[in-house]
């Protein structure tokens, strides 16, 4: 028998452990750096319900991914601060943006600094969704939607309503509510759910339309601030007694809702963006964070593959920039 020689079989091994890695690296894209961690920024401030969701799900996406997993607020903007600063890192898979969908695809729309288009995008896997209410600080006690706009109608410069800014999604929703019932309210912007929420504590501002979170539900519950409606087509499980804000006389057809995602650059490879909405959605399908969603009053979307995830930000995008055009929201 020949004997092989122990340089030769080295050279045989070595081949084939890189035969290996060649395949396993073809199979499995890296994301940005290896070295690196993944950077998640969240287009919102600490606290808010984009935040807390990006945060439940960090640590066991790191997992999943074998990368360490960044959380970084960057807020301000209508969001846009952080979508910009997403769009013009690696299209590598290493940045992402957890966002509010409907915010994202505005913010281009009434903001001259958001140099970015919502199409420029693409939604690896939704976070939850949310119904939105319109509160008042707790100084008001309006029997329901019909008292409240009546006093509007009356004296509508004595009324603010706090936004997370302009061109916003809560903005949206309080630009429409106001063409609807023909009141043009003070509108008064600040820089996401936290702090819009603060001032409606300490009674700067009259009104606001909150997206339906836990620490919402429990601030309503307390009374802290005073329920008037939910702008959804039925009533919210977590608020049974609480009605419609199409159930007046006054307001119909007046429906929103606030979902969230992860999003990266349009053209991150698919391959690469596969691999994360897989892994996003095996986080998003566990049963702690469908309790966390419960807890916290958001409303699950199914999940969905990359393919499905683009076809619905397409719907939400024809959708949100017909309402934009209805309100003759312009670029500031």
């Amino acid at each position: 028998m020949k004997k092989i020689s122990s340089k030769r079989t080295l050279r045989v091994v070595a081949g084939a452990m890189f035969a290996s890695a060649t395949v396993f690296l073809t199979a499995t894209p890296a994301l940005g750096q290896a070295n690196k961690p993944i950077v998640m920024k969240v287009a919102f401030p600490a606290g808010g319900p984009t935040d807390t969701s990006a945060r439940r799900i960090q640590a066991p996406l790191q997992t999943l991914l074998g990368q360490a997993v960044i959380v970084e607020n960057q807020p301000g903007a209508g969001g846009s601060i952080a979508a910009v600063s997403v769009k013009n890192a690696p299209a590598d898979g290493g940045t992402l943006l957890a966002a509010a969908g409907n915010d994202l695809i505005l913010a281009p729309l009434a903001i001259s600094q958001a140099r970015y288009k919502a199409e420029g995008f693409k939604l690896l896997a939704p976070l939850g969704d949310s119904d939105v209410v319109l509160v008042t600080s707790k100084k008001h006690n309006f029997t329901g939607i019909d008292e409240l706009i009546e006093h509007s109608r009356r004296d509508p410069k004595a009324f603010s309503i706090g936004t997370w800014g302009y061109g916003s999604s809560t903005h949206i929703v309080a630009a429409d509510f106001g063409e609807k019932i023909g009141v043009q309210y003070l509108t008064v912007p600040y820089k996401g759910a936290a702090p819009q929420v603060q001032a409606l504590l300490s009674q700067e501002i009259d009104f606001a339309f909150l997206s339906f979170s836990g620490n919402v539900a429990e601030l309503i519950r307390t009374g802290k601030v005073r329920v008037i409606g939910v702008a959804s087509q039925k009533r919210n499980t977590h608020l049974p007694n609480v009605p419609t804000l199409n159930e007046g006389k006054y307001l119909k057809n007046f429906f929103h809702n606030i979902w969230g995602g992860i999003f990266v650059p349009a053209n991150v490879p698919d391959a690469v963006a596969i691999k994360l909405n897989k892994s996003i959605t095996e986080v998003t399908q566990r049963d702690d964070f469908k309790r966390y969603l419960h807890d916290t009053a958001a409303l699950p979307l199914q999940p969905m593959t990359l393919s499905e995830a683009a076809s619905f930000y397409q719907s939400e995008l024809e959708k949100v920039q017909r309402i934009a055009r209805n309100i003759n929201l312009e670029p500031q």
